[in-house]
């Protein structure tokens, strides 16, 4: 089942994020390169930090990016905080 993912980082700018992205090897606003089960991503700014809001094919396929990808990649950038994760089932998404 596809999940959607809102991950909230407080007090990191888009450089963090980008540093980040080199990092795991994703480019900005490309469709290369992007892991297995990734549906959609899209990044914006908050008051208080960043927020990533992902649709993913389901949390196995998330949990394994997120597992040999993203969290070393984070751990090398460094000065990355704890985000708040809020997942939820998808029930409807355009385009389908």
């Amino acid at each position: 089942m596809a999940i959607g993912m809102i991950m909230q980082f407080d007090n990191i700018g888009t450089d963090k994020y980008d540093a980040v992205m080199k990092e795991i090897g994703l480019k900005l606003n490309s469709n290369d390169n992007w892991p297995d089960g990734a549906i959609s991503h899209v990044v914006g700014k908050s008051p208080t930090g960043m927020v990533v809001v992902d649709v993913w094919e389901s949390e196995e396929k998330f949990g394994k990016f997120f597992e040999s990808k993203l969290a070393p990649g984070m751990a090398k950038v460094g000065g990355m905080p704890e985000p708040k994760i809020t997942k939820f089932p998808i029930h409807n998404k355009f385009p389908s």
